[in-house]
């Protein structure tokens, strides 16, 4: 780095401290997360010095950043720049200056990336900051020229409106008919004169011109992100949980979560922290196998604002309901790591599916899995064998010619004349949830179809997600473990991971399985009666493994994709 630009990058972080010093006397959001930095030791005012001669250009120099840590700074890169806004203070009145270049924007793009845009419209960028984009609001339009925003509005343009699922006031598809004085939930405006909104109507997109409505409520605060596939699948008469703390895992005291579900079935639990319902059909007397049934379950978040409850974001998901058909004759293979081993999850699956053959060079109480406690995604692609605890454990997929992972060459090994219909992939853990696993997993999924389109067989493939951490962490003998929100945190990024790179692709027979919805911090959780100074206590001692009734849960979930799939419709 040149000394010239050098003073330049000083420059662009001197205004960043001016325009975000300016947001947070505003009353406004930083965009960027991190710890409170340590507060800095007042320097003593410095003497004025000489001008110096212009020099030669120097070698390259280090960053602002990095001369701050050598100056005694603590923290990372978010906590420096979070400093320069919190340190910031007013001064002394100064000579008008020239008109310079000042800062236009700062975001993160989608590569985690810290970009500053100035006026005069270059882009530097800050290098990477680890957010991947997420929980940061752009102050720029989408690609559909939408403005992000979280406001309630009314409509007052008109005594009815159509809402449309495309903004097309001719051939659009008519969702519904709003009233006039109708309240919604407003997440995008294109904020011109014929301009359309993007609104939510029970858990639906649509579409409105903009001139129609007026604002009653903006939400300005940071949104939560709601942890929700697009849809899933549920067995009818089959009780399935959906857990607040998984689908919303930084939730706050100020806010409401409230479902709503449009099918027919009991209602087994209704709360803030939790939903249940039992499954059931319209037409329960009508005869077996029903063809599944689709409903839609509703996720709304509310704040309370001048004694009224605001809707600032909802999610919905579409809810397939299918037959449990136990008699269903498969073949699968479960691949994993300990939660695999550990056996519970694939005697659930024979105990429940009779006809159930699952193949693997490992067992559990004489059942077949390819299950391996400690295994990464990158030992199972590119390790011949492991040892763990003083045993070898050979890497069945492993093909010493290629010397990596071939799901053909362990077919033919073991299995060459098996009709094979599943394979279940549960793995991410031992990864350290990290977006190279995920990398790790499609790469498998290829060996995988490759095989059966060798084979002309279809073979379906479920990948399973990871489920969050208790948020008050686990215990034991210590009272509280720190690292359980970093932990958090990389679970649920992990969902990001997985949900772009497998959501959508069941029409090429690979399925991302929400398995991770249905799992409660303390009831499906390991525990341990313990001694403490107030008697004994049932404590958490396990953050990455299931009780019995975790695993159930994520059986069910699969054996409901097997129905859906594999079931006479």
């Amino acid at each position: 780095m040149k000394k010239g630009l050098t003073i330049a990058l000083l420059v662009v972080c001197a205004l960043i401290l001016v325009v975000l010093t300016a947001i947070l006397i505003e009353g406004g959001v930083f965009v960027i997360e991190g710890l409170n930095g340590k507060d800095g030791i007042d320097g003593s005012d410095g003497k004025n010095g000489l001008d110096g001669s212009n020099g030669l250009d120097g070698a390259d120099g280090k960053s602002a950043y990095e001369l701050a840590l050598e100056d005694g700074f603590e923290g990372s890169l978010h906590e420096w720049l979070l400093s320069l806004a919190v340190r910031g203070a007013d001064g002394e009145d100064g000579k008008t200056g020239k008109e310079g270049v000042g800062v236009k924007s700062v975001r993160v793009n989608e590569d985690g990336d810290l970009l500053v845009t100035l006026t005069d419209g270059r882009v530097l960028n800050a290098g990477f900051v680890g957010n991947d984009g997420s929980g940061v609001t752009s102050t720029e339009p989408d690609a559909d020229g939408y403005y992000e925003v979280y406001e309630t509005v009314i409509m007052e343009g008109a005594s009815s409106l159509n809402l449309r699922l495309t903004p097309d006031t001719v051939n659009g598809v008519i969702l519904t008919s709003v009233s006039k004085g109708t309240e919604l939930l407003r997440v995008g405006d294109q904020k011109t004169d014929e301009g359309f909104s993007r609104l939510v109507y029970n858990g639906q997109i649509c579409y409105a011109r903009s001139k129609y409505f007026e604002v009653k409520y903006e939400y300005k605060g940071e949104i939560p992100e709601i942890h929700l596939p697009d849809s899933i699948v549920l067995t009818e008469g089959v009780e399935a949980w959906f857990i607040t703390d998984q689908i919303l895992p930084d939730i706050s005291d100020d806010l409401k979560i409230t479902y709503s579900y449009s099918g027919e079935g009991a209602r087994v639990y209704d709360g803030c922290e939790a939903f249940s319902i039992t499954p059931a059909w319209k037409n329960a007397s009508s005869a077996t196998p029903h063809a599944p049934e689709t409903a839609t379950l509703s996720v709304k978040v509310q704040k309370r604002v001048d004694g009224e409850l605001r809707t600032i974001h909802e999610r919905s998901v579409s809810v397939t309901v299918v037959d449990a058909q136990t008699d269903l004759s498969l073949t699968g293979i479960v691949i994993g790591d300990s939660r695999i081993s550990d056996g519970t999850l694939v005697s659930a699956l024979k105990n429940d599916l009779s006809n159930l053959t699952l193949l693997g060079t490992r067992s559990f109480h004489d059942i077949p899995h390819e299950g391996r406690g400690a295994w990464s995604t990158a030992h199972y692609l590119e390790r011949e064998s492991l040892t763990i605890a003083g045993s070898v454990v050979p890497n069945a997929f492993y093909n010493p010619a290629t010397g990596g992972f071939d799901f053909t060459y362990y077919m033919n090994q073991n299995y060459s004349a098996a009709a094979l219909d599943f394979v279940v992939i549960n793995l991410g853990a031992n990864d350290n949830f990290s977006k190279a696993s995920v990398g790790n997993i499609e790469k498998m999924v290829q060996s995988i179809q490759g095989y059966a389109a060798a084979k002309g067989k279809s073979v379906k493939i479920f990948v399973m997600t990871e489920y969050l951490s208790p948020a008050d962490g686990y215990y034991l003998e210590q009272s509280s473990n720190t690292d359980v929100d970093a932990k958090r945190d990389k679970q649920f990024k992990y969902f990001t991971y997985l949900d772009a790179a497998f959501s959508g692709r069941e029409d090429e027979g690979v399925y991302l399985l929400p398995n991770y919805l249905a799992i409660d911090s303390w009831t499906d959780r390991l525990r341990k009666t313990v001694t403490t100074s107030s008697g004994e206590e049932q404590r958490i001692f396990d953050v990455v493994h299931l009780g019995r009734n975790g695993y159930l849960k994520e059986a069910a979930m699969i054996e409901a994709y097997l129905y859906r799939i594999f079931g006479v419709q």
